[in-house]
């Protein structure tokens, strides 16, 4: 995909993808740093910094905010439906889920059926509590 974008890929770009494979889920800059660093102590974390910004201008890598930092996926193909998973981020917690789109399409419709806004519903993110906070608060 790199390449097919007249790119190259250079080593250091190649052991930040793959090492972001790897760990999956949702990684932090410093997390990712931290391990690339391991394989390849010479790597700088700007060029980590950069490297991230370069997969995500491709439509690689995904970036979400979580909160004023934030956090790194590969960005895996569109659902059925032509948009990217959604997050729900717990305030208390940090953990994050992916949300299918489809709930959210609901919600899309129901605001275009009531209101006549047609919502563009690309990447949303949801601050709020976890099951397990949220249980944990009405304990």
């Amino acid at each position: 995909a790199v390449r097919a974008h007249g790119h190259r890929l250079t080593p250091q770009r190649q052991i930040i993808l793959d090492t972001l494979c790897e760990m999956g889920g949702h990684v932090t800059v410093a997390a990712l740093y931290e391990q690339v660093s391991g394989r390849f102590p010479a790597i700088d974390r700007s060029t980590v910094y950069r490297g991230l910004d370069f997969f995500a201008e491709l439509g690689l890598v995904r970036a979400t905010d979580v909160g004023g930092a934030a956090v790194y996926e590969i960005a895996g193909p569109p659902e059925a439906n032509g948009h990217a998973h959604h997050h729900l981020i717990c305030r208390d917690c940090g953990f994050i889920d992916h949300v299918s789109g489809e709930a959210f399409n609901a919600f899309a419709g129901r605001l275009r059926r009531e209101f006549g806004f047609a919502v563009d519903v690309e990447g949303l993110t949801i601050y709020g509590l976890c099951r397990e906070c949220n249980e944990g608060a009405a304990a």
